[in-house]
């Protein structure tokens, strides 16, 4: 059904299966968080308008009471300079009445400290105020004021004091003082006004923020019921017109969505089944199993494969009694990575490999007979080394009666042809030793002869050997290097691994010469072989670790190449879980690098 259909129905019928029971307590936690969200905007707001506001009329009110008490401090500093004496009982009637009328604590000092009248309290009994502070400021000539408790009246009072001054001298101070509850008294009136106003404001927001959240879900939640129906499908559900021209554009892409939901489902109905028909006729046996070992699956190929299998036990490890199945299972829980391996069965091979599904949590094991490509292989083993066997018996004859040969008084032609007979030999005998080499490294397989090797003592070595026949050419063989860490490898092999790059390089090199690096790098050691000939073209380099492969055929006749050397490199650094890179170039040389790990993984 297309958009515009829905759109301009008075109601579109879908069709669902169950409804979710968990729909509307989804919505309604979606509601829930976001009106505690906007809630919390108007909170925020009122709450720094209310304490900025409050701070502001807090100082006023403060700054208002001191205000007011110096100038009731002032007025009777006048009053009190008409007196002869501070201590004057006149004087102490006076300001009893203005205490009274002001509600304020009126105390006299002298200059000395000495209280001379307080309106609360008889002077006799009060200590030397001298020190206090609005007392300091005012027997400076200033005005002095503070809030604190008061130990004599029990509360926190306010104080201000100014000093009295008779013929310009500083005679004594007045202070004045009034409960610190009764000067705020207006302060917290006015706090009270603030506090209705902003929680009767704060109610007011939230109580509109409530409703208009809940009339723009209204629509929604019959929305969300719909996608969520639509997911499952079932049963009969109508979307209301009223429910289309709310929600406008946004209905009738819902119904296209639906439409194509239900298009995707048949897509993905039609794939399964082919997928089911490929899972069942494939000639792989295939096994599913949930990440606890539990057997989820299993195809018909499987069964025929293994046919005393009982794959109705609960667990493969119940089913397959396969050490190695264990630990390939093992090796993929500890590493999220497909593992392969090889199996044998009662004379049969199989390949198997596991895999880690990370969506779904499950493995996936692969399992397919390699019964007749083991064969296969190990014919062309016994054919290899057949044929290296039965070519090292003539070739050692023939090598024997050249020998004999050459120590015959010949003629120049004889010699000619012989040398050249000595020439081909020695290549046919260098190919057969390469082959026995290649061969034996196949069955040695992952079986390394281990122990920990000093790269630089092999190369070494190898210079040393290699280095008259370099001198030979005009070429220069050096070495640079660092000191070395040692490395866990089958040293036999890395010295065949050594003399076949430099034998290479020296084969293919005509001037200049031939530098070997050695650095520790990246918890292993790197070797560097750079010579200086001619160079490959970039098209060469893809191909120059394959058998047999030779780049000039009619120079490796020449220099007695057996296209061999570089396969056996590759081979020996794969057994080593190393890597070999080459760079080239024509008329700039070429340059292998070597990476060889520090240790052996297991």
């Amino acid at each position: 059904m297309s958009a515009s259909e829905a759109t301009n129905r008075p109601g579109v019928i879908l069709s669902f299966r169950n409804q979710p029971l968990d729909t509307q307590m989804k919505l309604k936690r979606f509601f829930w968080r976001s009106l505690l969200s906007l809630w919390s905007i108007p909170l925020i707001i009122l709450v720094a308008v209310a304490l900025v506001t409050i701070r502001k009329e807090k100082t006023v009110e403060i700054k208002r009471e001191l205000d007011e008490l110096q100038e009731l401090a002032l007025t009777l500093t006048a009053e009190i300079s008409s007196f002869p004496e501070l201590n004057n009982k006149d004087l102490g009637e006076l300001l009893i009445t203005q205490a009274r009328l002001s509600r304020i604590r009126v105390t006299l000092i002298e200059a000395t400290g000495q209280v001379t009248f307080d309106s609360e309290k008889e002077a006799a009994e009060l200590e030397s105020h001298r020190y206090r502070p609005e007392i300091y400021r005012a027997l400076s000539g200033q005005i002095g004021s503070s809030s604190r408790y008061s130990d004599t009246l029990k509360k926190m009072m306010f104080y201000v004091a100014v000093p009295v001054r008779r013929d310009s001298q500083i005679i004594g101070a007045c202070r004045v003082s009034r409960d610190l509850d009764l000067a705020t008294m207006a302060y917290r009136s006015a706090l009270k006004y603030f506090l209705t106003v902003f929680g009767l404001a704060l109610i007011l927001s939230w109580a509109l923020i409530y409703f208009y959240l809940r009339k723009l879900f209204k629509p929604l939640n019959e929305l969300l019921s719909i996608i969520s129906q639509a997911e499952t499908s079932g049963e009969q559900v109508v979307v209301r017109a009223s429910l289309l021209k709310k929600l406008g554009e946004l209905a009738g892409g819902v119904s296209q969505l639906i439409s194509q939901k239900e298009e995707l489902a048949s897509h993905l109905r039609e794939e399964q089944e082919i997928l089911a028909g490929l899972f069942e006729e494939t000639g792989e046996g295939w096994l599913l199993l949930d990440n606890e070992g539990k057997i989820i699956l299993a195809n018909e190929t499987l069964r025929k494969m293994f046919p005393d299998l009982n794959l109705k036990q609960e667990f493969y490890w119940q089913a397959f009694l396969w050490p190695e199945l264990n630990t390939l299972i093992d090796q993929v829980k500890e590493k999220l990575k497909p593992v392969s391996s090889q199996i044998e069965r009662q004379g049969r091979f199989f390949s198997c490999s596991v895999s880690w599904l990370r969506a779904r949590q499950h493995f996936l094991l692969r399992f397919a007979e390699i019964t007749d490509r083991v064969d296969l292989a190990r014919k062309k083993q016994e054919f290899q080394a057949n044929l290296i066997h039965e070519l090292k018996t003539p070739l050692t004859a023939v090598s024997g009666f050249i020998e004999a040969l050459e120590e015959e008084n010949l003629s120049p032609e004889g010699k000619s042809y012989l040398a050249i007979i000595k020439r081909n030999t020695g290549r046919l005998n260098r190919l057969i030793e390469d082959l026995a080499r290649l061969s034996e490294l196949e069955e040695k397989g992952e079986k390394l002869e281990k122990e920990r090797v000093n790269l630089s003592e092999i190369v070494q070595s190898v210079v040393k050997i290699y280095g008259p026949q370099a001198a030979k050419k005009g070429l220069t063989l050096k070495v640079n290097q660092e000191p070395l860490v040692t490395i866990e490898a089958d040293p036999f092999l890395l010295e065949q691994l050594v003399i076949n790059l430099v034998d290479n390089a020296i084969r293919y090199t005509e001037q200049g010469g031939i530098t070997i690096s050695l650095q520790n790098k990246n918890q292993g050691v790197e070797m560097e072989v750079a010579d200086t000939g001619l160079g490959l073209a970039e098209e060469q380099l893809p191909r120059i670790f394959e058998r047999f492969y030779v780049v000039d055929k009619s120079r490796s006749r020449k220099t007695g190449g057996t296209g061999l050397g570089l396969a056996i490199v590759k081979h020996i650094i794969l057994l080593h879980q190393g890597k070999i890179t080459v760079r080239s170039a024509p008329g700039a040389g070429t340059v292998f690098t070597v990476w060889l790990p520090e240790k052996q993984p297991e």
